[in-house]
């Protein structure tokens, strides 16, 4: 009987620390909640769309700003079967490797040295096919800030490309 118990709590403290970790993802300013348009453009990063139904039920959860607080998105969470979908391995838990996006993984192994950007150097070796003169081309074009290196909103921009 205890081991049963250990191992819920195990199993709980897990999906806990899965979805913190994912609400955080999606709560791109780190206030505590996550807009509404933030999760739908994560989840076409993913090729999902989210049907006006899905969205619906969504909205229930939102305040006037459409934003969501964590613990209403958990509300969300448990009855959206979309939600449910994303769980591929099927486990009870949505984990952040499930929710990573192909740019997002593209991403992390161009940024050889993990800083949190791509520079020139590391996307000439990222991208083999380029000239040099393409890799200056591509990189001012996304480079919006302008310090001569891409962070991962700057990447996602040029994947959707």
């Amino acid at each position: 009987m205890a081991m049963m118990a250990m191992k819920k709590n195990l199993t709980e403290r897990a999906r806990k620390k899965a979805f913190d970790a994912i609400f955080s993802k999606f709560d791109h300013n780190q206030n505590g909640k996550l807009f509404i348009s933030d999760f739908v453009d994560e989840l076409k990063l993913h090729d999902i769309e989210i049907d006006e139904e899905e969205l619906e039920i969504l909205k229930r959860f939102a305040d006037e700003e459409g934003e969501v607080t964590k613990h209403d998105f958990e509300h969300y969470t448990k009855e959206s079967e979309l939600w449910k979908s994303l769980d591929k391995n099927r486990d009870g838990v949505v984990s952040s490797l499930e929710m990573t996006s192909k740019a997002e993984l593209a991403f992390n192994v161009a940024d050889k040295n993990s800083d949190g950007y791509i520079t020139k150097a590391e996307f000439s070796k990222f991208a083999k096919n380029l000239s040099k003169e393409q890799v200056e081309k591509v990189m001012s074009k996304f480079d919006s800030d302008g310090d001569g290196k891409l962070d991962l909103e700057e990447f996602k921009k040029l994947m959707k490309k």
